[in-house]
Protein backbone atom coordinates (compact mmCIF):
# COMPACT_ATOMS: atom_id res chain seq x y z
CA UNK A 1 0.00 0.00 0.00
CA UNK A 2 1.52 3.29 -1.11
CA UNK A 3 0.79 6.26 1.15
CA UNK A 4 1.70 9.69 -0.17
CA UNK A 5 0.95 13.07 1.42
CA UNK A 6 0.26 16.03 -0.84
CA UNK A 7 1.32 19.60 -0.28
CA UNK A 8 0.07 21.21 2.94
CA UNK A 9 -3.69 21.65 2.84
CA UNK A 10 -4.17 19.19 -0.04
CA UNK A 11 -4.57 16.03 2.03
CA UNK A 12 -3.14 12.59 1.34
CA UNK A 13 -3.50 9.85 -1.29
CA UNK A 14 -3.28 6.13 -0.52
CA UNK A 15 -2.98 3.45 -3.18
CA UNK A 16 -5.02 0.45 -2.11
CA UNK A 17 -4.12 -3.24 -2.80
CA UNK A 18 -6.83 -3.43 -5.47
CA UNK A 19 -5.30 -0.49 -7.35
CA UNK A 20 -7.88 2.13 -6.31
CA UNK A 21 -6.86 5.38 -4.64
CA UNK A 22 -8.22 6.81 -1.39
CA UNK A 23 -8.00 10.56 -0.85
CA UNK A 24 -8.32 12.07 2.66
CA UNK A 25 -8.45 15.76 3.35
CA UNK A 26 -9.03 18.01 6.37
CA UNK A 27 -11.53 20.79 5.57
CA UNK A 28 -11.83 22.61 8.89
CA UNK A 29 -13.77 22.13 12.10
CA UNK A 30 -17.25 20.83 12.86
CA UNK A 31 -19.71 22.67 15.12
CA UNK A 32 -18.47 20.65 18.11
CA UNK A 33 -14.87 21.75 17.48
CA UNK A 34 -13.62 18.45 16.11
CA UNK A 35 -11.72 18.30 12.81
CA UNK A 36 -13.77 17.47 9.73
CA UNK A 37 -12.07 14.88 7.48
CA UNK A 38 -13.46 14.09 4.05
CA UNK A 39 -12.63 10.75 2.41
CA UNK A 40 -13.21 9.57 -1.17
CA UNK A 41 -12.07 6.47 -3.07
CA UNK A 42 -11.81 6.30 -6.86
CA UNK A 43 -10.00 4.54 -9.70
CA UNK A 44 -7.16 7.05 -9.79
CA UNK A 45 -5.83 10.29 -8.33
CA UNK A 46 -7.54 12.52 -10.89
CA UNK A 47 -10.92 10.92 -10.20
CA UNK A 48 -10.32 11.35 -6.46
CA UNK A 49 -9.64 15.08 -6.86
CA UNK A 50 -12.82 15.47 -8.90
CA UNK A 51 -14.94 13.67 -6.29
CA UNK A 52 -13.26 15.56 -3.45
CA UNK A 53 -14.19 18.91 -5.00
CA UNK A 54 -17.86 17.86 -5.08
CA UNK A 55 -17.71 16.67 -1.49
CA UNK A 56 -16.01 19.90 -0.37
CA UNK A 57 -18.76 21.94 -2.03
CA UNK A 58 -21.39 19.92 -0.17
CA UNK A 59 -19.53 20.37 3.10
CA UNK A 60 -19.29 24.14 2.61
CA UNK A 61 -23.01 24.32 1.95
CA UNK A 62 -23.77 22.27 5.03
CA UNK A 63 -21.34 24.28 7.16
CA UNK A 64 -22.92 27.57 6.07
CA UNK A 65 -26.37 26.19 6.80
CA UNK A 66 -25.33 25.06 10.25
CA UNK A 67 -23.83 28.47 10.86
CA UNK A 68 -27.13 30.17 9.99
CA UNK A 69 -29.16 27.89 12.27
CA UNK A 70 -26.42 27.55 14.88
CA UNK A 71 -27.91 27.43 18.37
CA UNK A 72 -31.50 27.36 17.11
CA UNK A 73 -33.63 24.79 18.93
CA UNK A 74 -36.41 22.72 17.38
CA UNK A 75 -39.06 24.75 19.21
CA UNK A 76 -37.52 28.00 17.96
CA UNK A 77 -37.46 26.65 14.39
CA UNK A 78 -41.14 25.72 14.60
CA UNK A 79 -42.02 29.18 15.90
CA UNK A 80 -39.91 30.85 13.18
CA UNK A 81 -41.78 28.85 10.55
CA UNK A 82 -45.12 29.73 12.13
CA UNK A 83 -44.17 33.42 12.16
CA UNK A 84 -43.32 33.19 8.46
CA UNK A 85 -46.67 31.53 7.72
CA UNK A 86 -48.49 34.28 9.62
CA UNK A 87 -46.63 37.01 7.72
CA UNK A 88 -47.39 35.32 4.38
CA UNK A 89 -51.04 34.82 5.42
CA UNK A 90 -50.77 31.09 4.72
CA UNK A 91 -52.94 30.08 7.69
CA UNK A 92 -56.36 31.01 9.03
CA UNK A 93 -56.45 32.54 12.53
CA UNK A 94 -57.89 29.34 14.01
CA UNK A 95 -55.21 27.25 12.30
CA UNK A 96 -52.54 29.55 13.73
CA UNK A 97 -53.90 28.94 17.22
CA UNK A 98 -53.93 25.16 16.72
CA UNK A 99 -50.37 25.08 15.36
CA UNK A 100 -49.12 27.29 18.18
CA UNK A 101 -50.80 24.96 20.68
CA UNK A 102 -49.11 21.93 19.07
CA UNK A 103 -45.69 23.58 19.36
CA UNK A 104 -46.13 24.86 22.92
CA UNK A 105 -47.74 21.75 24.39
CA UNK A 106 -46.44 18.79 22.41
CA UNK A 107 -42.91 19.83 21.32
CA UNK A 108 -41.79 22.42 23.86
CA UNK A 109 -41.10 20.91 27.27
CA UNK A 110 -39.75 17.72 25.71
CA UNK A 111 -36.13 16.79 25.05
CA UNK A 112 -36.63 17.11 21.27
CA UNK A 113 -37.81 20.69 21.63
CA UNK A 114 -34.59 21.71 23.39
CA UNK A 115 -32.26 20.08 20.85
CA UNK A 116 -30.43 22.17 18.25
CA UNK A 117 -32.03 21.66 14.85
CA UNK A 118 -28.87 20.51 13.04
CA UNK A 119 -28.14 17.81 15.65
CA UNK A 120 -31.55 16.10 15.42
CA UNK A 121 -31.48 12.63 13.90
CA UNK A 122 -34.21 10.33 12.64
CA UNK A 123 -34.00 8.39 15.91
CA UNK A 124 -34.78 11.57 17.90
CA UNK A 125 -37.98 12.13 15.92
CA UNK A 126 -38.92 8.48 16.37
CA UNK A 127 -38.31 8.65 20.13
CA UNK A 128 -40.41 11.81 20.51
CA UNK A 129 -43.46 10.36 18.76
CA UNK A 130 -43.06 7.10 20.68
CA UNK A 131 -43.08 9.11 23.92
CA UNK A 132 -46.29 10.94 22.93
CA UNK A 133 -47.96 7.63 22.09
CA UNK A 134 -46.91 6.04 25.40
CA UNK A 135 -48.26 8.99 27.40
CA UNK A 136 -51.76 8.18 26.04
CA UNK A 137 -52.78 11.83 26.46
CA UNK A 138 -53.29 12.74 22.80
CA UNK A 139 -55.56 11.48 20.06
CA UNK A 140 -54.03 9.97 16.94
CA UNK A 141 -54.88 13.09 14.93
CA UNK A 142 -53.13 15.34 17.48
CA UNK A 143 -49.96 13.23 17.35
CA UNK A 144 -50.08 13.29 13.55
CA UNK A 145 -50.23 17.10 13.74
CA UNK A 146 -46.94 17.06 15.69
CA UNK A 147 -45.32 15.11 12.85
CA UNK A 148 -46.74 17.54 10.29
CA UNK A 149 -45.53 20.62 12.18
CA UNK A 150 -42.00 19.25 12.54
CA UNK A 151 -41.84 18.10 8.93
CA UNK A 152 -43.12 21.43 7.59
CA UNK A 153 -40.65 23.45 9.69
CA UNK A 154 -37.64 21.40 8.54
CA UNK A 155 -38.77 21.51 4.91
CA UNK A 156 -39.12 25.29 5.15
CA UNK A 157 -35.58 25.64 6.52
CA UNK A 158 -34.24 23.40 3.74
CA UNK A 159 -35.96 25.38 0.98
CA UNK A 160 -34.40 28.53 2.40
CA UNK A 161 -30.97 26.89 2.33
CA UNK A 162 -30.61 27.05 6.10
CA UNK A 163 -30.50 23.29 6.66
CA UNK A 164 -29.24 20.37 4.61
CA UNK A 165 -31.40 17.56 5.96
CA UNK A 166 -34.93 16.93 7.20
CA UNK A 167 -34.81 14.14 9.83
CA UNK A 168 -38.62 13.80 9.74
CA UNK A 169 -38.99 12.92 6.05
CA UNK A 170 -37.35 9.45 6.08
CA UNK A 171 -39.46 8.21 8.97
CA UNK A 172 -42.75 10.03 8.35
CA UNK A 173 -44.48 7.15 6.46
CA UNK A 174 -43.56 4.73 9.25
CA UNK A 175 -44.78 7.13 11.95
CA UNK A 176 -48.10 7.73 10.19
CA UNK A 177 -48.73 3.97 9.98
CA UNK A 178 -47.90 3.58 13.66
CA UNK A 179 -50.19 6.46 14.62
CA UNK A 180 -53.05 5.13 12.49
CA UNK A 181 -52.92 1.87 14.41
CA UNK A 182 -54.10 3.84 17.44
CA UNK A 183 -57.40 4.30 15.57
CA UNK A 184 -57.90 0.58 15.01
CA UNK A 185 -61.55 -0.26 15.58
CA UNK A 186 -63.24 -3.38 16.86
CA UNK A 187 -66.38 -4.88 15.33
CA UNK A 188 -68.55 -2.82 17.67
CA UNK A 189 -66.77 0.51 17.13
CA UNK A 190 -68.32 3.02 14.76
CA UNK A 191 -66.26 3.92 11.72
CA UNK A 192 -67.91 7.37 11.77
CA UNK A 193 -70.02 8.67 14.66
CA UNK A 194 -73.51 9.61 13.46
CA UNK A 195 -77.00 9.78 14.93
CA UNK A 196 -79.06 6.65 14.45
CA UNK A 197 -82.61 7.16 13.16
CA UNK A 198 -83.93 6.76 16.70
CA UNK A 199 -81.34 9.15 18.17
CA UNK A 200 -82.15 11.70 15.48
CA UNK A 201 -85.84 11.47 16.40
CA UNK A 202 -85.11 11.94 20.12
CA UNK A 203 -82.87 14.93 19.43
CA UNK A 204 -85.42 16.61 17.17
CA UNK A 205 -88.22 16.13 19.71
CA UNK A 206 -86.14 17.68 22.50
CA UNK A 207 -84.67 20.46 20.34
CA UNK A 208 -88.13 21.59 19.22
CA UNK A 209 -89.86 21.17 22.60
CA UNK A 210 -91.79 24.16 23.98
CA UNK A 211 -93.01 25.37 27.36
CA UNK A 212 -96.64 24.42 27.95
CA UNK A 213 -97.68 27.78 29.38
CA UNK A 214 -96.00 30.15 26.94
CA UNK A 215 -95.57 27.97 23.86
CA UNK A 216 -92.03 29.31 23.49
CA UNK A 217 -89.12 27.08 22.54
CA UNK A 218 -87.11 25.74 25.47
CA UNK A 219 -83.87 25.98 23.52
CA UNK A 220 -83.08 28.72 21.01
CA UNK A 221 -79.96 26.80 20.12
CA UNK A 222 -82.12 23.78 19.31
CA UNK A 223 -83.18 25.44 16.07
CA UNK A 224 -79.53 25.98 15.15
CA UNK A 225 -78.78 22.31 15.77
CA UNK A 226 -81.71 21.39 13.54
CA UNK A 227 -80.36 23.69 10.81
CA UNK A 228 -77.00 21.90 10.93
CA UNK A 229 -78.75 18.54 10.85
CA UNK A 230 -80.74 19.40 7.71
CA UNK A 231 -77.99 21.18 5.74
CA UNK A 232 -74.74 19.42 6.68
CA UNK A 233 -72.87 22.75 6.73
CA UNK A 234 -69.99 23.46 9.10
CA UNK A 235 -70.79 25.31 12.31
CA UNK A 236 -68.47 28.17 11.30
CA UNK A 237 -70.35 28.53 8.02
CA UNK A 238 -73.67 28.70 9.84
CA UNK A 239 -72.34 31.33 12.25
CA UNK A 240 -71.43 33.58 9.29
CA UNK A 241 -74.84 33.34 7.60
CA UNK A 242 -76.89 36.50 7.14
CA UNK A 243 -80.50 36.74 6.05
CA UNK A 244 -79.46 38.03 2.64
CA UNK A 245 -77.92 34.60 2.03
CA UNK A 246 -81.34 32.90 2.16
CA UNK A 247 -83.59 32.80 -0.91
CA UNK A 248 -86.89 31.76 0.64
CA UNK A 249 -88.75 32.09 -2.65
CA UNK A 250 -86.64 29.61 -4.58
CA UNK A 251 -85.30 27.61 -1.63
CA UNK A 252 -81.58 28.33 -1.97
CA UNK A 253 -78.88 29.12 0.57
CA UNK A 254 -75.57 30.79 -0.31
CA UNK A 255 -72.60 29.76 1.83
CA UNK A 256 -69.48 31.85 1.26
CA UNK A 257 -68.12 32.83 4.69
CA UNK A 258 -67.04 31.21 7.93
CA UNK A 259 -66.72 32.59 11.47
CA UNK A 260 -64.55 31.41 14.35
CA UNK A 261 -62.98 32.62 17.57
CA UNK A 262 -59.20 33.11 17.58
CA UNK A 263 -56.51 34.79 19.66
CA UNK A 264 -56.28 38.55 19.28
CA UNK A 265 -52.79 39.02 17.79
CA UNK A 266 -53.15 42.68 16.81
CA UNK A 267 -52.75 44.10 20.30
CA UNK A 268 -55.19 46.91 19.47
CA UNK A 269 -57.81 45.61 21.85
CA UNK A 270 -57.90 44.41 25.43
CA UNK A 271 -59.81 41.30 24.37
CA UNK A 272 -57.77 38.11 24.44
CA UNK A 273 -59.98 36.44 21.83
CA UNK A 274 -61.88 37.92 18.90
CA UNK A 275 -64.34 36.71 16.28
CA UNK A 276 -62.78 36.47 12.83
CA UNK A 277 -64.62 36.06 9.54
CA UNK A 278 -63.15 34.71 6.33
CA UNK A 279 -63.86 32.39 3.40
CA UNK A 280 -65.09 28.83 3.82
CA UNK A 281 -62.60 26.12 4.75
CA UNK A 282 -61.96 25.08 1.13
CA UNK A 283 -62.05 28.77 0.03
CA UNK A 284 -64.92 27.96 -2.31
CA UNK A 285 -68.40 29.44 -1.93
CA UNK A 286 -71.42 27.31 -2.80
CA UNK A 287 -75.14 27.74 -3.34
CA UNK A 288 -77.24 24.79 -2.19
CA UNK A 289 -80.85 23.81 -2.75
CA UNK A 290 -82.48 23.42 0.65
CA UNK A 291 -84.65 20.58 1.86
CA UNK A 292 -88.15 21.55 3.02
CA UNK A 293 -87.10 20.78 6.61
CA UNK A 294 -84.19 23.24 6.38
CA UNK A 295 -86.40 25.99 4.93
CA UNK A 296 -88.96 25.45 7.69
CA UNK A 297 -86.26 25.72 10.36
CA UNK A 298 -84.97 28.97 8.84
CA UNK A 299 -88.49 30.38 8.92
CA UNK A 300 -88.82 29.40 12.59
CA UNK A 301 -85.46 31.04 13.39
CA UNK A 302 -86.53 34.24 11.65
CA UNK A 303 -89.88 34.24 13.42
CA UNK A 304 -88.13 33.94 16.80
CA UNK A 305 -85.19 36.23 16.03
CA UNK A 306 -84.20 38.84 18.61
CA UNK A 307 -83.14 41.23 15.87
CA UNK A 308 -85.35 42.54 13.10
CA UNK A 309 -84.14 40.03 10.56
CA UNK A 310 -82.69 42.64 8.22
CA UNK A 311 -80.71 41.35 5.20
CA UNK A 312 -77.39 42.21 6.85
CA UNK A 313 -78.29 40.70 10.25
CA UNK A 314 -76.65 37.47 11.36
CA UNK A 315 -78.99 34.48 11.43
CA UNK A 316 -77.37 32.71 14.39
CA UNK A 317 -77.21 34.90 17.51
CA UNK A 318 -77.38 34.56 21.28
CA UNK A 319 -80.54 35.28 23.27
CA UNK A 320 -79.41 38.91 23.51
CA UNK A 321 -78.85 39.26 19.78
CA UNK A 322 -75.05 39.08 19.94
CA UNK A 323 -72.95 37.01 17.48
CA UNK A 324 -72.89 33.38 18.59
CA UNK A 325 -69.86 31.09 18.86
CA UNK A 326 -69.20 27.42 18.27
CA UNK A 327 -68.18 26.95 21.92
CA UNK A 328 -71.47 28.41 23.16
CA UNK A 329 -73.47 26.20 20.80
CA UNK A 330 -71.46 23.14 21.88
CA UNK A 331 -72.53 23.77 25.50
CA UNK A 332 -76.17 24.37 24.54
CA UNK A 333 -76.28 21.24 22.38
CA UNK A 334 -74.75 19.14 25.16
CA UNK A 335 -77.69 20.17 27.35
CA UNK A 336 -80.19 19.13 24.69
CA UNK A 337 -78.45 15.79 24.17
CA UNK A 338 -78.42 15.16 27.91
CA UNK A 339 -82.13 16.01 28.31
CA UNK A 340 -82.96 13.80 25.33
CA UNK A 341 -81.19 10.86 26.95
CA UNK A 342 -78.28 11.03 24.52
CA UNK A 343 -75.52 12.06 26.91
CA UNK A 344 -73.23 9.25 25.73
CA UNK A 345 -72.96 10.68 22.20
CA UNK A 346 -69.57 11.97 21.06
CA UNK A 347 -68.54 14.11 18.12
CA UNK A 348 -69.79 17.54 19.13
CA UNK A 349 -71.59 19.67 16.57
CA UNK A 350 -69.86 17.82 13.73
CA UNK A 351 -72.12 14.83 14.39
CA UNK A 352 -74.89 16.69 12.53
CA UNK A 353 -72.71 17.14 9.46
CA UNK A 354 -71.75 13.47 9.49
CA UNK A 355 -75.36 12.39 9.98
CA UNK A 356 -76.52 14.54 7.04
CA UNK A 357 -73.81 13.14 4.73
CA UNK A 358 -74.62 9.57 5.80
CA UNK A 359 -78.35 10.04 5.14
CA UNK A 360 -77.57 11.37 1.65
CA UNK A 361 -75.39 8.31 1.01
CA UNK A 362 -78.10 5.96 2.27
CA UNK A 363 -80.57 7.59 -0.10
CA UNK A 364 -78.35 6.85 -3.08
CA UNK A 365 -76.32 10.05 -3.50
CA UNK A 366 -72.80 9.64 -4.90
CA UNK A 367 -69.83 10.66 -2.78
CA UNK A 368 -69.00 13.39 -5.33
CA UNK A 369 -72.48 14.90 -4.93
CA UNK A 370 -72.34 14.72 -1.14
CA UNK A 371 -68.90 16.37 -1.05
CA UNK A 372 -70.09 19.21 -3.32
CA UNK A 373 -73.18 19.80 -1.17
CA UNK A 374 -71.42 19.91 2.20
CA UNK A 375 -68.37 21.72 0.78
CA UNK A 376 -65.71 19.07 1.34
CA UNK A 377 -63.20 17.00 -0.60
CA UNK A 378 -64.37 13.63 -1.91
CA UNK A 379 -61.62 11.78 -0.05
CA UNK A 380 -62.37 13.57 3.24
CA UNK A 381 -66.12 13.12 2.86
CA UNK A 382 -65.80 9.41 2.19
CA UNK A 383 -63.37 8.83 5.06
CA UNK A 384 -64.74 11.05 7.82
CA UNK A 385 -68.41 11.81 7.06
CA UNK A 386 -70.08 8.69 5.71
CA UNK A 387 -70.93 5.87 8.14
CA UNK A 388 -71.39 2.55 6.35
CA UNK A 389 -71.82 0.60 9.57
CA UNK A 390 -75.21 0.96 11.25
CA UNK A 391 -75.76 1.32 14.97
CA UNK A 392 -78.00 -1.53 16.11
CA UNK A 393 -79.48 -1.75 19.61
CA UNK A 394 -80.41 -5.01 21.26
CA UNK A 395 -81.58 -4.16 24.75
CA UNK A 396 -78.67 -2.40 26.44
CA UNK A 397 -76.18 -3.74 23.93
CA UNK A 398 -75.12 -1.56 21.00
CA UNK A 399 -73.28 -2.98 17.99
CA UNK A 400 -72.17 -1.71 14.59
CA UNK A 401 -73.42 -3.76 11.64
CA UNK A 402 -72.63 -3.53 7.92
CA UNK A 403 -75.95 -3.92 6.12
CA UNK A 404 -76.53 -5.20 2.60
CA UNK A 405 -75.85 -2.57 -0.08
CA UNK A 406 -78.89 -0.50 -1.04
CA UNK A 407 -79.13 -2.01 -4.52
CA UNK A 408 -79.01 -5.50 -2.99
CA UNK A 409 -81.78 -4.64 -0.53
CA UNK A 410 -84.00 -3.21 -3.23
CA UNK A 411 -83.58 -6.32 -5.40
CA UNK A 412 -84.95 -8.59 -2.69
CA UNK A 413 -88.54 -9.86 -3.38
Amino acid sequence: MDNKRNAKGEGSFTTNPDGTVTHRKSVGRKANGQRKILTVTAANKTACIRQMKKKEAQWEKQKNAESIMGGTTVVELCHLHLKYQIEQKELRPKSIDRRECTIDKHIDGYMLGRMQVQSVKVADIDNHITELIREEKLSASSIEKVVDVLNAAYNWAMVRGELEKNPVAPIKPTLVKRIQKLQQKSADNADVDVLSVEEERLFCEEALSVYEKTGKYKYTAGLYGMLLLHTGMRCGEMLALRWKDVDFEHGFLTIEKSRSVAKNRDGNDDKKYIIVEGPTKNVKARKIKLKKEALDILKLIKGNAVNAGEPSDLIVTTNTGQPNTATNLEHRMATIFNNAGLSDLSGGLHIFRRTFATRMYENGARVKEIAAYIGGLESTTERYYIAVRKKVKNGDNVSQVVMLPRIERESKP
